[in-house]
């Protein structure tokens, strides 16, 4: 009997190091005392997102014939992983161990939830309680407010002094209102397996241990405000004055026919009517749509002109990242490079690995037109960037899309961290 089981911790820890990884190989019959309150100690996960069911495998490597078929709801405790996206489980209530796509579990009692419309007010109840839950991990700071007095967020995971540093930041047009939600899940998945998950056979406390992930999740909370909730959102009557002004510019101009509400829902510009990702010096001014105060298109009267804008620029020139990621929507395409940018090369070995991992079609290069990324590739740091364009549809997205982008997405921000400790 000795030697059966000495068989199957061998092949065991045979399968784990093929994964790059080293685990502890428990043995076929659990000993006696304490082994109850550990698995009592692991959250509880549901599914999610399956569809005709998420499938157990007996093989890591996640082939063969599955051995049962988990639908929606379904309850389970992650005891190995997750090793890029996959995790050995064990089924709530049944004992029944294997490994599974990681990307269709949640933690029961997660703090990010919402994939409806995740307001500013949500994002800024899950900081509280994500530095509550990891606070050796998580530092939030504000890098100033926004026009109408919303603090501007940014999150930072990883080594104090790391020597690399990775910026994500999303929202900033506002009816793009589904990514922040996308990089706080993100975020939160990362600091839940921070000591036992793994990427590429590193393991998530050595990733993020020389470099630093900051994100800033809602670039722009007082237009996003503005297009979920109507200018009842606004706090200064000066700003809902300033919003009533561009709706009738924009009518007249002919650059919309929507009824108000719509209109509102539709807006892109921060709460002053400026694009804000028209709102940087490098090609400002030129290919704007809009010549005063717009639902989209108005550069502004200067470059940074907008504290938001001005605030993720300062965030840029503080941490100087080797690897920007910005999340925009829709289309399901990726920016890359842009004509006048000196780190095409870089560039290109860096948006290739991230777009074999995201299956969005890679996008050419474009002229500058006052663009955070025209503004990132002026400067003299080399950078790595990406622009993901979530959604395949109409903007604001339904809460339908969510799924979809989640699963494309669930790991790029250890991609991205893997990518900078490579030194490719």
């Amino acid at each position: 009997m000795k030697s059966v089981r000495k068989g199957m911790k061998l092949a065991m820890l045979f399968w784990a190091l093929l994964l790059g990884i080293c685990v502890q190989v428990r043995a076929e019959e659990p000993a006696s005392g304490g082994s109850s309150s550990e698995e009592s100690a692991l959250p509880v996960c549901s599914v999610r997102f399956s569809g005709q069911g998420l499938y157990v495998y007996a093989d890591p490597s996640l082939s063969g014939a599955p051995t049962a078929v988990l639908p929606d709801t379904a309850r389970v405790q992650v005891v190995l992983g997750p090793m890029d996206s996959i995790a050995g489980i064990r089924v709530c209530d049944t004992g029944l161990e294997g490994y599974v796509d990681i990307r269709y579990l949640k933690r029961s009692d997660a703090i990010v939830e919402d994939y409806d419309i995740y307001t500013y007010e949500e994002m800024e109840e899950d900081i509280r309680q994500l530095q509550a839950r990891y606070p050796e991990l998580l530092r939030a700071d504000t890098a100033g407010t926004s026009v109408d007095g919303r603090n501007l967020y940014v999150l930072t995971m990883g080594g104090k002094n790391a020597s690399q540093h990775i910026l994500v930041h999303a929202g900033i047009h506002a009816r793009e209102y589904m990514n922040p939600l996308l990089v706080m899940e993100q975020l939160e998945q990362c600091l839940e397996y921070y000591e036992s998950g793994s990427f590429h056979g590193t393991n998530y406390r050595n990733l993020f241990s020389d470099t630093a992930v900051h994100i800033i999740p809602m670039v722009n909370p007082d237009g996003i405000a503005l297009s979920q909730f109507g200018e009842s959102a606004l706090r200064s009557p000066e700003l809902v004055e300033m919003v009533r002004i561009c709706y009738v510019y924009d009518t007249l101009a002919g650059r919309t026919d929507r009824p108000y509400d719509s209109y509102l829902a539709h807006w892109k510009a921060n709460a002053r009517g400026v694009d804000l990702n028209k709102n940087f010096p490098f090609g400002f001014g030129i290919g704007t749509s809009a010549v005063q105060p717009s639902y989209a298109g108005y550069g502004g009267l200067m470059p940074f002109s907008e504290p938001e804008a001005a605030s993720l620029g300062a965030v840029t020139l503080q941490y100087r990242p080797t690897i920007v990621i910005s999340y925009h929507s829709m289309g399901e395409v990726a920016y890359w490079d842009t004509s006048e940018s000196p780190y095409t090369e870089i560039n290109r070995g860096f948006s290739s690995y991230m777009l074999s991992l995201v299956p969005y079609k890679r996008m050419g290069s474009g002229g500058a037109s006052g663009s955070y990324l025209d503004w990132l590739y002026s400067g003299e740091t080399p950078v790595r960037s990406i622009t993901f364009e979530t959604g395949n549809t109409a903007c604001p997205l339904p809460a339908g899309q969510y799924p979809r982008i989640w699963l494309h997405h669930e790991s790029v921000l250890q991609a991205a961290a893997w990518y900078a400790c490579a030194g490719l």
